[in-house]
């Protein structure tokens, strides 16, 4: 096979810093480096290619249609690059790990704690980057490398073909009021058509679902209120006499006595926990250690809600 002089992995970090800056001088700054090396190392590259990958102007630089296709390719190859170190360092004593999720609240409330105590005990060292917020919002980030995986929820309309999907767990929803609220017997969601809501701020997932059940039951959106924090929603419920629904198996930050589930008889939809990250990259052992212990830590936080039901 001949051999290949393939262009410099610093080279790409160069270009990707450019089109992230916006222009060869702000990305001189945050490189450390001078203008005109930073201009010499764009030239070297499309001398290579033998193709404009930039439209240089005094305002910045454009990409042109060839340099779309090079920025992609290379924000791969770096990202498959960091992953690899993160690996090789991993194998070795004192190397620095690093892996970085995604997550909904809920899941932060539950599985989490079990989750990262138990991975940092394996990888003492390991930098972790956590975000919360709902799977829509990591979307473009697994597509791209930025985060290893997510967890979140699926909906059929979710278009997921270039994402690895490992199913965690499904869960029934279930209505949580206020302890302060009396209810004798079943109740119908129309019955609570006046109440005022606060759920989630998405669209996707099983709350598109949802919303439509709601609608279906008279509940206008007028009196829901949507938020990402969690915190906002058990306040909302507990001071403000708010209703919510959650999924029955993710109701520990709700577990106090403080809190009731309503007895609802109509059919709620099923929320599907799945961890999900792209196809393009390959999952790093710490990220892969993560998925594990999720979904270890979900089936435990599903058998001990059944118990609980038994139980009562």
């Amino acid at each position: 096979m001949d051999n290949v002089l393939l262009p410099k992995t610093q080279h790409l970090v160069v270009f990707q810093e450019v089109i992230r800056c916006g222009s060869i001088g702000s990305a001189a700054k945050q490189l450390g480096l001078t203008q005109p090396a930073v201009s010499k190392i764009i030239s070297d590259i499309e001398a290579y290619f033998g193709i404009e990958l930039m439209v240089r102007k005094n305002t910045g630089v454009t990409l042109t249609s060839a340099g779309q296709v090079l920025l992609a390719y290379s924000e791969s190859i770096t990202r498959e690059m960091k992953n690899m170190v993160s690996e090789m360092n991993s194998l070795s004593s004192g190397g620095a790990v690093d892996v970085s999720f995604g997550f909904p609240s809920l899941i932060g409330f539950t599985l989490l704690p079990g989750m990262m105590k138990t991975f940092k005990a394996v990888f003492p060292g390991a930098q972790v980057s956590l975000f919360e917020a709902q799977l829509s919002s990591f979307l473009p980030a697994l597509r791209d490398g930025r985060l290893d995986f997510a967890i979140g929820t699926l909906d059929d309309e979710m278009q997921l073909q270039d994402l690895q999907v490992e199913p965690l767990f499904e869960s029934e929803f279930v209505v949580v009021a206020s302890q302060s609220r009396t209810c004798n017997g079943e109740i119908t969601l129309e019955s609570l058509q006046n109440e005022q809501w606060v759920l989630p701020h998405t669209e996707m997932g099983y709350y598109k679902e949802l919303l439509a059940t709601l609608q279906t039951h008279h509940i206008s959106t007028e009196n829901i209120v949507k938020t990402d924090s969690v915190v906002t929603i058990y306040n909302l419920v507990l001071n403000a006499d708010f209703l919510t629904v959650i999924p029955c198996d993710m109701t520990t930050p709700f577990g106090s006595d403080q809190f009731i589930t309503l007895p609802v008889k109509d059919i709620l939809p099923v929320a599907r926990y799945a961890a999900i990250w792209s196809k393009n990259y390959r999952l790093k052992k710490s990220a892969s250690v993560l998925v594990d212990l999720a979904k270890r830590y979900s089936s435990q936080n599903c058998r001990r809600r059944r118990q609980l039901v038994e139980d009562i």
